[in-house]
């Protein structure tokens, strides 16, 4: 990888600087299914201005060494510090890997397990503490789940672990009742957002009135109507945005992190361009009019623009 020049080393560290970290939404760099790009990738995404990465400790669909050679990388050449840089990984229960390339003793215990991934993803990010650790997706009890969780919650207190989250849950009591019986609360909510599950209308609900972040992934996948209709390309052109820039902005508005996982160098600069945007104060959508261009062509039965607003 070749050093940033100075000059646009020193332009993209101060544009970092003026925003702090735990300002969301946000858009994520997602770096699933990149396999032995993800450290390029990655580079270039820090280079083009993100600053939040998310991985998994799940070698089936996740690099995540190559994440850790790939942000050390840029914060060398960038002169950033591993403060200036948001790791989100995750713990992946033994179903969710290929047999043959599991990252912890598939017969140990539960608990042994968890903290073994996560040893694994700290000598992997090359880091000695994660932002957020996010539980992959649930168990097959609720034993088993307060099993992980509760190891999880051991290392917030050994202070290897800033937050922790939950992932692909889907009903509204799992995601209450997770919380509710929680010490440590969840502070993140990733979920695939389509409509199969309603694009999650009642659990954003509940992020938004527990401080929870609600982060979306196949994001743009899973939702190509709301975007390419000829409304939503209209009005992206107003705004001078790409379809795809639009509808992350409207994640956005509406309080939605979503996953970036472009491979695309100009749109990573494009996506960290409309961060910039909103971060300074420019509101894409004026009114909820505006708004509901995207929104109607959803199809979500409860979505109303007024109340996402």
């Amino acid at each position: 990888m070749a050093p940033i020049p100075f000059s646009l080393a020193f332009l993209l560290l101060c544009q970092a600087s003026a925003f702090k970290l735990s300002d969301r939404p946000t858009l994520k760099y997602g770096t699933a299914w990149k396999k032995d790009a993800t450290a390029d990738l990655v580079y270039k995404a820090i280079k083009s201005g993100f600053r939040h990465i998310d991985t998994a400790c799940q070698p089936r669909h996740y690099n995540e060494g190559g994440v850790g050679d790939g942000w050390t990388a840029a914060a060398r050449d960038l002169n950033l510090s591993r403060e200036d840089i948001w790791i989100q990984t995750k713990f992946s229960g033994i179903d969710a890997h290929d047999p043959n390339d599991v990252p912890y003793d598939a017969n140990a215990p539960l608990e042994d397990r968890v903290m073994q991934s996560l040893e694994k993803s700290l000598e992997n990010l090359q880091t000695d503490y994660i932002d957020s650790w996010v539980m992959h997706g649930p168990e097959d009890n609720w034993d088993d789940h307060w099993k992980v969780w509760k190891t999880m919650e051991s290392a917030v207190d050994e202070g290897k672990v800033h937050q922790l989250g939950i992932s692909n849950v889907y009903r509204l009591e799992d995601v209450q009742w997770a919380y509710d019986h929680s010490r440590i609360k969840p502070k993140v909510v990733q979920n695939r957002f389509y409509a199969e599950s309603g694009h999650d209308v009642e659990i954003r609900a509940f992020c938004k009135d527990h401080d929870i972040e609600y982060q979306s992934f196949w994001t743009l996948t899973a939702n190509p109507d709301a975007y390419r209709h000829q409304a939503a390309l209209e009005l992206a052109e107003e705004k001078e945005l790409t379809p795809e820039g639009l509808f992350y902005a409207f994640c956005m508005a509406i309080g939605i992190s979503p996953m970036d996982g472009t491979t695309n160098e100009i749109h990573m600069k494009e996506d960290v361009d409309l961060m910039n945007r909103i971060r300074s104060g420019e509101q894409i959508f004026v009114n909820s009019e505006e708004l509901a261009i995207v929104g109607n062509a959803l199809g979500i039965p409860e979505w109303n623009a007024e109340d996402e607003l």
